[in-house]
């Protein structure tokens, strides 16, 4: 005789605990007492069979008659919604036939209707991904999809937990997948060193389509591979097919190759000495974050931070996506919102307008909200706010008070500290927030203890944050930072890109391919013009850098060929055309260069790297660039070494 998995569960309480009230079932189950009701009905009717009844003894039930034919109960597999989805899908992904409804009605013992809403449900994610559930006789994919099985990799990953993976404790794959999954594991992590950096479960996800080699037919492939990408799979086809016994094709390789090159690859932080790079993802990055800022009128570029965190956070999603949200799980960041309504409604809109469909879920979309939603917490760059410290106490224990204050709540740029007696009405007007650690006849004053508890703390940071909320803007003397180390090479490093800089009008001809050899044989600090032409046109082929909607065009590359690093910038007579960042075509009138030596200094390539982060992260920086003369743009670049060289002293 099967019970149910809540009668089960029902069932072991009465054994565990003797009597049960109401309340004390309710709470076990985490169901409603109707609900309760009813599963002491249904466990009531599946005991009698066997001799046993449920007693009311005043408020409490107990388990009366043969206790011993307990034995004689096993439970039924039941599954939650989440779980039937992501079986169903494995399913009709590993199946060639088709699989009819009564099938699934019978493996997972639910209705008609249930399984109809599922496929429906499925059938409405696959569309995500572009494959198509076939309706017949039954449900089918067709395996031969481009997609299918790097769905099939992205719902094992889903469904396999990484410590579990870890582990080699591959669950419901166990039987099918063990020897592969091992084998796949140990020969990728042999030589993952030679990859960039990745997170654990990207690595889980580069295992599992390598153990799913030759699973149906090889998706069709025309892209061009990076040579790190070929090289490392050749490395491990190799040794793979060796352990395995298998033929890999040629095609099955460059497929690999190309999943690794599309995924980890191309999106790395700092692109400009990498000679490929998904342009167009760093630029989808960059315009969500001024988008977002565009909208809601915060300047999120001022957050160092946000960017490599999005960056990193949308690799990794997209890379792979969950498939079904799990509705146990599904509010994962929403009590976190719950001030920033229009933050996630526009953060939302934009996401849905800027990446694929499938990044679309709704635990998603809360998730990158969120990441704005932190930034207004966390940067101190982003509606700061300045606080006055009235106190007498000893510097030790205020200077102790400010660390906890500002370790709290990164987002206040400043402390200043002033003895009560000389406290004026200026104050309330320069400052947005007065503290003191003694009693105040002004009450707009908050009294904060010298050596506050944890939960004084957590009201003061509600405080803080509802000052930062409503607060106004003021004007305000800038800071003057007093640096305590020697930069002496950044400095020196700076002067000499800014002697280098220049801005030229070039008298080009109609064509991009025609215009690039002209701009370089303008530069003297290259040895090889014919051959820094050509690299430069078949790395931008590769990865073009025409920013959308700004008419300008950036050439960059790190080579032998030159012989000092530079950036300069010309004005084109006749505008011509080039592929966007978007893959779209755009009007160039302005071409930036950037042209960095090997073995070239480290001052010289962070100061490099900073030039090209404004080009391409900030779009404020962009629009100077798009429409400044010389002396602008010299004064704009003299402000990045600076503002580099000051976060250094940070």
């Amino acid at each position: 005789m099967l019970l149910t998995k809540r009668e089960e569960h029902l069932l072991k309480a009465f054994q565990d605990y003797g009597k049960l009230s109401i309340d004390n079932i309710s709470d076990i189950l985490k169901v409603s007492k109707r609900t309760v009701y009813r599963t002491i009905s249904d466990l009531t009717t599946s005991l009698n069979a066997l001799n046993i009844s449920i007693v009311k003894e005043g408020n409490r039930y107990i388990l009366a008659g043969e206790l011993e034919n307990l034995r004689h109960f096993s439970s039924q597999v039941t599954y939650t919604r989440n779980e039937r989805l992501n079986l169903i899908t494995y399913r009709l992904l590993t199946t060639s036939g088709e699989v009819t409804n009564e099938e699934l009605q019978t493996e997972f013992g639910v209705s008609n209707v249930t399984i109809i809403q599922d496929i429906a449900d499925i059938e409405k994610r696959l569309a995500d991904f572009d494959l198509i559930l076939g309706r017949k006789k039954g449900y089918q994919i067709d395996l031969n999809q481009n997609n299918a099985r790097r769905l099939l990799a992205i719902l094992m990953v889903n469904t396999i937990p990484v410590s579990d993976f870890g582990n080699q404790d591959y669950g419901d794959y166990h039987e099918s997948y063990n020897q592969s999954f091992n084998q796949a594991s140990a020969i990728f992590q042999k030589y993952q060193e030679n990859l960039p950096e990745m997170d654990a479960k990207m690595s889980q996800f580069f295992i599992i389509l390598l153990a799913l080699a030759n699973h149906g037919v090889t998706p069709g492939n025309a892209k061009l591979v990076s040579k790190v990408s070929l090289d490392f799979t050749q490395s491990v086809y190799a040794e793979y097919s060796k352990v395995t016994g298998h033929f890999y094709s040629i095609k099955e390789i460059l497929y690999y190759a190309s999943i690794l090159d599309e995924l980890l690859i191309k999106r790395q932080e700092t692109p400009l000495f990498h000679e490929n790079f998904d342009s167009a993802f760093y630029y989808s990055v960059s315009n969500l974050i001024d988008k977002v800022a565009l909208y809601t009128k915060i300047n999120f570029a001022k957050d160092r931070v946000l960017f490599k965190f999005l960056f990193n956070h949308i690799r990794l999603s997209l890379a792979v996506p969950t498939l079904f949200e799990d509705n146990s799980n599904a509010v994962i960041a929403h009590s976190a919102l719950q001030h920033s309504e229009y933050l996630h409604r526009v953060v939302s809109l934009l996401v849905m307008e800027i990446f694929p469909r499938y990044l679309q879920s709704e635990s998603e979309l809360e998730l990158i909200t969120l990441h704005f939603a932190s930034s207004l917490r966390r940067s101190p760059d982003i509606y700061p706010i300045v606080i006055l410290l009235l106190t007498d106490e000893r510097p030790l224990a205020r200077e102790l008070l400010i660390t906890r204050i500002k370790t709290m709540a990164p987002f206040v740029e400043a402390v200043h500290v002033k003895p009560p007696l000389r406290f004026s009405k200026e104050d309330k007007e320069y400052y947005d927030c007065i503290l003191t650690t003694k009693l105040f006849k002004d009450e707009s004053v908050k009294v904060v203890s010298i050596y506050p508890d944890g939960k004084e703390m957590l009201q003061l940071q509600d405080y803080l944050q509802e000052v930062q909320s409503n607060r106004e803007v003021r004007v305000r003397e800038q800071k003057i930072f007093d640096g305590e180390y020697d930069f002496q090479k950044y400095f020196m490093a700076s002067q000499i890109l800014l002697e280098r800089f220049s801005y030229q009008h070039l008298d080009n001809l109609p064509t991009f391919e025609e215009t690039v050899p002209m701009v370089v044989n303008k530069i003297d600090y290259i040895s090889d013009k014919d051959y820094l032409s050509q690299k430069l046109l078949r790395r931008f082929e590769i990865s073009p850098m025409a920013i959308p909607e700004t008419h300008l065009a950036l050439l960059h590359t790190y080579s032998s060929r030159v012989t000092e690093s530079c950036f300069m910038i010309f004005d084109l007579n006749v505008p011509v055309e080039a592929q966007s960042m978007n893959h779209e075509t755009e009007s160039v009138s302005r071409i930036l260069v950037m042209l960095t030596r090997m073995g070239e200094s480290e001052e010289i390539r962070d100061l490099m790297s900073a030039i090209s982060q404004s080009i391409i992260e900030n779009h404020l920086y962009t629009e100077i660039y798009k429409t400044g003369n010389r002396d602008i743009i010299y004064q704009l670049l003299n402000q990045i070494f600076t503002e580099k060289i000051k976060k250094l002293e940070n």
